[in-house]
């Protein structure tokens, strides 16, 4: 006798299948775009970069990904996943390599504007590739799992990037060039295998049988949103206030993401006594938190059906963690930072259970690009900001205040996503017949 088809099994049979390949992907990118954080002083030493240098190289990744993510995605949706992802760690895990050869402010800028342009195609890719695989009522989950990558990264990158740091004389090498090589190289291996790990769409998944592709197919077929509500033409989709507001809470959500985590070593580094093991150490303690916030929060969001309530419930956490890593001594304002990481990582997944309300097909596909393009400038405006801040002043401080007031703004934005509510306890309520009738 044939087993019953269920869409609980199908979606533990996708989610065992193609999450954990996704996940390991996202934990190397992390840590190729933000490794250079822990060698923030290592690098004005050796190569002469100051902080306002600093925090423009380290923005200016933004600049490329921002530039490069909606030809990406329409490329990816028009070919596929499994080679396009491919092809793109391929490039990135070399150019992580090359940072190594970094010997001025220029080559600085260089090389982290074109590693921007090599990523800017996978985090929008992947979120777009989600929607082909997942309901939306599973999709806060599935895509907190993805994203929960950022965390683990943050944990085990911060103590391994201080070891390899330690490696310094090896070779004849300096310890921050065997970090940026070391951890570049994995991605470059991996970018060999995804083409077999990952499948493009679910009718050519040859680990799924006819009824689970049917099941499968008819539930997120449900899902799309109402032609008569959906913007189609360029101009009507920028012009959409709901995109526009999208894109804004996208960036106030980098914004805080970005400005504290290429900083918090330097945060840390106010704790007398630390070495550079210790430091990394410190700093991953605030993405143990965020790894429960990207868990938890989707979770509530799809089981409650509720978006708008657990977004701004983190965006709130994430102002009053950024404030308190101002006003507090050194070993509270870590802690509030760990609030602060468990806001602005758990907003992210219910985040993006929001795009797919608004669009569907080719427009879905670039507009998540271009919401996370300029919300990735977010991305360069933070630390460029922090960064000028501490030359001219002295202190972060200034900086973070400048962050905190930028996220608050973004989580009274979020009060205005009213379409939001309804749409997600819409599909709470379909059941797989409803999903099947859909395709009729």
């Amino acid at each position: 006798m044939n087993a019953v088809v269920t869409a609980e099994g199908v979606r533990r049979k996708v989610a065992g299948r193609l999450l954990p390949p996704l996940f390991l992907m996202f934990v190397l990118s992390f840590l190729d775009r933000t490794n250079v954080a822990l060698v923030k002083t290592h690098l004005q030493t050796d190569a002469g970069i100051d902080a306002a240098a600093f925090g423009f190289g380290a923005g200016v990744f933004f600049v490329g990904y921002a530039m490069l993510g909606v030809p990406s995605n329409l490329v990816l949706h028009r070919f596929g996943a499994r080679r396009w992802l491919s092809a793109l760690m391929f490039v990135w895990g070399l150019l992580s390599c090359a940072m190594a050869l970094v010997n001025s402010p220029g080559s600085f800028y260089l090389l982290r504007f074109l590693l921007g342009v090599a990523e800017a195609g996978f985090f929008p890719g992947v979120i777009l590739y989600l929607t082909y695989w997942f309901p939306a009522v599973e999709r806060g989950r599935a895509t907190g799992v993805f994203q929960s990558a950022v965390a683990v990264a943050s944990i085990i990158g911060n103590p391994v990037g201080g070891y390899l740091i330690g490696l310094h004389g090896l070779a004849g090498l300096d310890g921050w060039k065997w970090m940026f090589i070391l951890e570049g190289a994995p991605t470059v291996l991996l970018a060999l295998a995804v083409p077999w790990l990952l499948t493009d769409r679910p009718e050519q998944a040859r680990w799924l049988n006819d009824e689970e592709k049917r099941l499968l197919a008819a539930r997120i077929a449900a899902d799309q949103p109402d032609a008569g509500t959906t913007p189609t033409r360029i101009r009507e989709i920028i012009g959409d206030s709901r995109v526009l507001r999208l894109m804004f809470v996208y960036f106030a959500i980098q914004i805080g993401v970005y400005g504290v985590t290429f900083w918090l070593p330097a945060l840390v580094g106010r704790i007398h006594g630390l070495s550079d093991v210790g430091i990394g150490f410190v700093s991953a303690l605030p993405w143990v938190f965020a790894l429960a916030g990207v868990l938890v929060l989707p979770w509530i969001s799809d089981r409650t059906g509720n978006r708008r309530g657990p977004l701004r419930l983190a965006l709130l956490l994430t102002v009053v963690g950024l404030i308190g890593g101002v006003v507090l001594p050194p070993v509270p304002a870590v802690v509030a930072l760990c609030v602060a990481a468990f806001g602005f990582l758990g907003a992210q997944p219910v985040f993006w259970t929001v795009p797919p309300t608004v669009l569907s097909g080719l427009q879905m596909a670039g507009t998540i690009a271009l919401i996370s393009g300029f919300g990735n400038l977010g991305g360069f405006l933070g630390p460029y900001l922090m960064g000028v801040i501490e030359t001219s002043t002295g202190s972060g401080a200034g900086g973070l205040y400048a962050v905190a007031a930028i996220v608050a703004v973004g989580a009274v934005v979020v009060t205005t996503f009213r379409w939001v509510g309804q749409t997600a306890h819409a599909h709470k309520e379909r059941t797989p017949d409803d999903a099947h009738r859909a395709l009729r």
